[in-house]
């Protein structure tokens, strides 16, 4: 480990470096971030040398995001039959990615690590950010040879809400912006949102729609900031997208065990980048028939994503 940098309070933010022979990653213990993902020597992530960035114009670039991934409309849930406000970071009220100072804002202690792995914790109190109980989540990074895995496992001691996601933004081509880039995504539906980005709670098809990428085409102009429905319900670990770049050659399929992806075009950067976030359906608390997000004291919340790199 290295130090990267330092916190605003002087606490050392350090560097952890993973290789395998096709693949470099290194993760910050700063929001258990990705800072780098080399794949034979071609830088696939956004990302900084630079500390700072990621205190401003990075906010979020490669972190683990949570207690709750992406928007709680109005900042507001019903847990346990009670009204639960909590800690607004948007105009409209939203809670995003879990507040101000949620876990993409935060140091996260490593516990083990080699030259292929790393495990990182982090301890969030009761009622931080206005969520429930005192909660314990880990990330846990692994390289083997041109597969990057990352598992999360989180415990609560009384009812939550918990869906963390990694927030990568990646651009596999090294040009300015991802318009060139292909893809597809193994989903039929995808949430309509409101004017702040809330999903309105009707899952639509793709079909016939900008966000129609059930077979692999270019990204071009589209503007995404949506969910695509994967299922209802966790499953076993399976591709469920795809992203290439005919000017590196470089090819990336997503495996997740999670019930959605979140797609955003990073349009506040010139679109340099694609957030590709595996996570549970935005909102999913105040909507029924949308996956559960609560965790209860006896559960353990598990999730695991893959990047596979060709």
């Amino acid at each position: 480990m290295n130090v990267f940098g330092q916190m605003p309070d002087g606490r050392d933010v350090h560097a952890i470096d993973l290789k395998s022979e096709l693949l470099s990653v290194r993760i910050l213990t700063f929001g258990a971030s990705l800072q780098t993902v080399s794949f034979q020597g071609k830088q696939t992530l956004l990302g900084s040398e630079t500390f700072e960035d990621y205190l401003g114009p990075l906010t979020y670039c490669g972190a683990i995001v949570g207690r709750v991934a992406n928007r709680i409309g109005q900042g507001t849930a019903v847990i346990v039959g009670k009204s639960t406000k909590f800690s607004a970071n948007e105009p409209s009220g939203a809670c995003l990615h879990g507040g101000p100072d949620g876990a993409s804002q935060q140091l996260w202690t490593v516990v083990d690590h080699s030259a292929n792995h790393v495990t990182l914790r982090l301890h969030m109190p009761d009622g931080h950010m206005g969520f429930p109980g005192a909660l314990d989540v880990e990330a846990h990074y692994r390289i083997d040879g041109a597969i990057l895995r990352l598992e999360f496992r989180a415990q609560c001691d009384q009812e939550t809400l918990c869906s963390f996601a990694s927030h990568g933004y990646w651009n596999l081509s090294g040009e300015a912006h991802i318009n060139a880039h292909d893809m597809k995504i193994a989903a039929t539906g995808y949430l309509p949102v409101d004017a702040d980005s809330i999903p309105t709670g009707v899952v639509a098809p793709v079909l016939g729609t900008t966000f129609d990428f059930t077979q692999e085409r270019q990204i071009e102009d589209v503007v995404v900031d949506h969910n695509f429905c994967l299922s209802d319900t966790p499953e076993t670990l399976r591709p469920v997208c795809w992203l290439s770049s005919a000017v590196s050659g470089v090819a990336l399929e997503i495996a997740t065990t999670e019930t959605g992806l979140q797609v955003y075009d990073a349009r506040h950067m010139g679109r340099a980048a694609l957030a590709i976030e595996p996570q549970i359906w935005p909102d999913a608390v105040n909507h029924d028939g949308f996956p559960s997000m609560t965790l209860k004291p006896d559960e353990t919340y598990r999730a695991t994503t893959e990047f596979r790199f060709s």
